[in-house]
């Protein structure tokens, strides 16, 4: 039996990491494990990580949908039926 993924929403999963993390360094430091000075690394640490799994995320996804010829974002929204004015039917 196969089991059905979804595709990772890369947007939803930066922001995700960047909550955990802004949480977890706030949780730090208000039980005394981290000093208000550590602080000054710790939040641009958790946006580099965070930014860097949502680079990770969004190479893997595009890696896989050329693997496998899906491309869904690529859709022709364009309407070239347009009639111009003046132009007869």
């Amino acid at each position: 039996m196969k089991t059905k993924t979804h595709p990772v929403n890369v947007a939803y999963l930066v922001f995700g990491l960047v909550f955990l993390g802004i949480a977890g360094s706030w949780a730090l430091r208000t039980s005394g494990v981290v000093n208000a000075a550590d602080t000054q690394w710790l939040v641009p640490a958790v946006l580099l990580v965070a930014g860097v799994a949502g680079l990770v995320a969004a190479t893997a996804r595009g890696l896989r949908r050329d693997r496998t010829g899906d491309d869904d974002t690529l859709t022709d929204t364009y309407d070239d039926t347009t009639i111009l004015e003046g132009e007869d039917r």
